[in-house]
């Protein structure tokens, strides 16, 4: 009966010819989001609130602010509108640039902010939430599962960078015995793998750190496998729990492979209105918390339970961690002691 009920919702919204934030609603919530600057996602970010807000069955008005950047101006200009609109609160996709920004503004609405951790902006007003995952909480699960040396890949980003120097940092501080690090930066195009692999016996025994987009993880594991290299394993976090994986690699490319994960708790409800959208909760991190920040601002506006179970410590939602090994198939939670 929800299915009924919630398909009908959605052509209701689609023949109506409804604009965001057109549906009458006691709560009026704005997504504040630049499409040049996240791209997909403002469009993905509107898809998951809006079947998440539906499935909790209240009354609710979503209404879209897209912004040309996330300039201290635009932000500026859209929380005006806002104020004009009478929003109550803001559900925020935006990059560390952009929180940086809108922290600026000083507005008083309540903020969900999906993609950033509150620990790379430091102390920000009690309105403000932060959703993002945890990297280093996902980096700390794996190094009881380090080798006495490691070997570090990571994407020459500002987010690969940090992730590079946090392995360092924790595995330095880690009661894991680590003699030797090493760490290798990788291009945009992946150009530098080659190179890097030149002498395969350098890897050997080693526990090899992956912090790079899965195409690249592909590209590394697979030439790993062509030049012979004899790693204890290989480690990573929630930028590879992404089925491209299995797609991309041949099984003993990936057969000493162990990923943490962060998205674990489903709710049937929101997992299905969100389904009927193709929107993925399974292995998106910024739809699986962006649909826990909707959560959070209409279980805060009505006063009500949230769906979702996950902590919030600090104005910051905490994510469990769990370790998964990908297998020929699927992904499986990993048994094996460190």
């Amino acid at each position: 009966m929800r299915w009924v009920v919630l398909i009908f919702s959605f052509l209701a919204i689609t023949l109506l010819g409804a604009e965001p934030g057109s549906t009458s609603g006691q709560i009026k919530i704005g997504l504040l989001s630049a499409p040049s600057v996240i791209g997909r996602y403002s469009q993905a970010s509107y898809n998951v609130a809006l079947a998440t807000f539906l499935a909790s069955n209240h009354s609710f008005e979503l209404i879209a602010y897209p912004m040309g950047d996330e300039s201290e101006a635009s932000i500026s200009q859209a929380l005006t509108k806002m104020e004009g609109d009478k929003v109550d609160a803001v559900l925020a996709p935006l990059t560390l640039s952009g929180v940086k920004n809108l922290l600026n503004t000083q507005t008083n609405k309540i903020v969900f902010i999906p993609t950033v951790h509150k620990r790379d902006v430091g102390p920000a007003p009690e309105n403000f939430t932060f959703g993002a995952i945890d990297y280093q909480a996902q980096i700390e699960s794996l190094t009881p599962y380090m080798a006495n040396s490691v070997a570090i890949f990571y994407d020459n980003s500002t987010v690969g960078s940090a992730l590079n120097k946090a392995t360092q940092v924790l595995a330095h501080e880690s009661k894991r015995e680590i003699s030797s690090i090493s760490a290798y930066a990788v291009d945009a195009k992946g150009s530098d793998i080659v190179r890097h692999l030149a002498r395969p016996s350098a890897f050997s025994k080693k526990s090899i750190v992956i912090h790079l987009p899965v195409i690249k993880t592909a590209m590394l594991t697979s030439h790993m496998t062509f030049t012979g290299v004899k790693e204890r394993n290989i480690l990573s976090t929630q930028m590879n729990f992404d089925p491209t994986l299995l797609t991309l690699t041949q099984y003993p490319d990936r057969q000493n492979m162990i990923i943490a994960n962060s998205i674990i708790e489903q709710v049937p409800s929101i997992y299905e209105s969100n389904a009927l959208l193709n929107n993925d909760l399974t292995f998106d991190w910024i739809n699986y918390t962006t649909s826990v920040g909707a959560d959070y601002l209409i279980s805060h506006l009505y006063g009500i339970e949230r769906a979702y179970s996950m902590r919030i410590v600090g104005s910051q939602v905490v994510y469990p961690v769990e370790l998964m090994r990908p297998k020929e198939f699927g992904f499986e939670p990993f048994q094996g002691n460190p």
